[in-house]
């Protein structure tokens, strides 16, 4: 396991730790949770209803570069962690909110493929709503990988911006969804559905 990745699930558990022990106000935990509630009510009302066979938790600030959700399958459980920049920046802490709200919407086995349609979704959808709720503008140009992502994402959107729940209507979880599926219910060119099903890990490392 790289070394990255490891710190960051220990950092995690820190914040579990902390919040176990510490007796402070955890009134900016549940404001977190409120508008996460409020974030799926958005999602779900336009691509499709989460998995409700797992248990929403409040989300945890941690020190980590960047928000991550873990699923304690045991438990039934979904947790989001925020990163340490979500202390002080609501703007951050929404944009990781409505992110990992999309993965939760269909949580997937741990390593398993996590598509460029989800992850790109999931960012497609997080701009959108920072957009709308503190105003911020997004621009592209800086990334040529991510900006291909968010063009294929929005791309298939455009054409109908319900297409995720009809897709979903078929296939439930986001990143199993495949191209002949892509091509049958949205009907995108098979190299367009082929794109989005591209592991998105191996996509970002290339």
């Amino acid at each position: 396991m790289p070394v990255l990745p490891f710190m960051e699930n220990l950092l995690a558990v820190e914040a579990e730790a902390k919040y176990l022990l510490a007796a402070g106000d955890r009134s900016h935990e549940q404001k977190l949770m409120q508008e996460l509630l409020r974030i799926f009510k958005e999602a779900e009302r336009v691509f499709g209803p989460r998995d409700t066979s797992y248990q929403l938790s409040v989300p945890r600030l941690t020190e980590c570069a960047s928000s991550r959700t873990y699923f304690l399958r045991p438990l039934r459980m979904a947790r989001i962690y925020l990163s340490r920049d979500s202390r002080t920046k609501p703007e951050m802490a929404s944009l990781e909110l409505a992110h990992e709200a999309i993965h939760v919407l269909s949580p997937v086995a741990l390593g398993a493929t996590l598509t460029i349609l989800e992850e790109g979704l999931a960012e497609w959808f997080a701009q959108g709503y920072v957009n709308r709720v503190h105003g911020l503008v997004f621009e592209r140009g800086s990334n040529p990988k991510a900006d291909a992502v968010m063009r294929a994402v929005s791309t298939l959107l455009a054409k109908n911006k319900l297409v995720i729940k009809e897709l979903r209507a078929r296939q439930p979880v986001i990143s199993k969804i495949d191209e002949k599926l892509l091509v049958e219910v949205a009907g995108i060119e098979p190299n367009q559905a082929k794109f989005l099903c591209t592991d998105f890990r191996s996509y970002w490392r290339r």
